[in-house]
């Protein structure tokens, strides 16, 4: 929305600057809007009410109710997805059991003896549950929005969300997935100034202590340099990047 304000802004440069950056947007918007739809549906404090706002003003009110439903199917799939494996798994540990004779007739005679109940739950659990799926995720967008907090933490909320337990599962692998891919790659490229031709067979526990070395040490270098030492920043700064980490080495043991 932004950066529509900008295309009509009346200031030439920003108008073609902000052109280009619609479209470097638009290409990866059309990839992850669907995902990131999901992840909003399952925060308690939006649902699809914040979709219902935002996306008329993104797309259109014709075209927003179409991609509303393209979100609200995606969310189906992925119940249906879920419990299908939950189901699954539920008897793929039955047929174990089975194969082991467990369920032999003494033994079921003994289940039986310590919970008489133990045939009812073979009944419900052999049952489709397509339509209580169903369920549960129109049970969820019926309720209310709980009321914005700064400090809501929607992974407390999720993990005390009980009588969801199929939405539980999805909102565990949604909401893990980062916003952004930029701290991953940003570690690789740092890994790759360690591993370099003359030093390309680190232990990796090795690895990870001078990384994280360079990034604590560096950190202090910088608060030293607030505190008036910018002798300490220009001579880092005139050092190759290969030899960094020793340099920061050396200035730690002599700290």
């Amino acid at each position: 929305m932004a950066l529509k304000g900008w295309l009509i802004c009346g200031i030439d440069y920003i108008e073609v600057m902000a052109a280009k950056m619609l479209e470097k947007f638009n290409k990866y918007w059309s990839q992850i809007h669907g995902i990131m739809g999901v992840a909003i549906v399952l925060d308690p404090r939006y649902k699809l009410k914040l979709l219902q706002y935002y996306f008329p003003l993104i797309y259109g009110d014709i075209r927003s109710i179409e991609e509303i439903d393209k979100i609200q199917k995606h969310c189906y799939d992925l119940l249906a997805e879920y419990s299908s494996k939950s189901k699954m798994s539920w008897y793929n540990g039955f047929d174990s059991q089975s194969s082991n004779d467990i369920f032999s007739q003494s033994s079921v005679l003994d289940v039986e003896e310590v919970d008489p109940m133990s045939k009812y739950d073979l009944f419900v659990a052999s049952e489709s549950n397509n339509e209580n799926v169903k369920t549960e995720l129109d049970h969820y967008l019926e309720e209310r929005v709980i009321p914005r907090k700064v400090d809501f933490d929607i992974l407390s909320w999720w993990k005390n969300a009980h009588k969801y337990p199929t939405l539980q599962m999805i909102a565990r692998d949604i909401l893990a997935i980062p916003v952004s891919t930029v701290a991953s790659e940003s570690a690789f490229s740092t890994s790759g100034r360690f591993v370099t031709p003359h030093r390309s067979r680190l232990h990796p526990n090795t690895l990870e202590a001078l990384m994280c070395a360079q990034n604590w040490l560096w950190a202090e270098i910088k608060d030293s340099c607030s505190t008036g030492h910018s002798d300490c920043c220009t001579f880092y700064e005139e050092y190759d990047t290969n030899d960094k980490v020793n340099l920061l080495l050396i200035y730690f043991i002599l700290d």
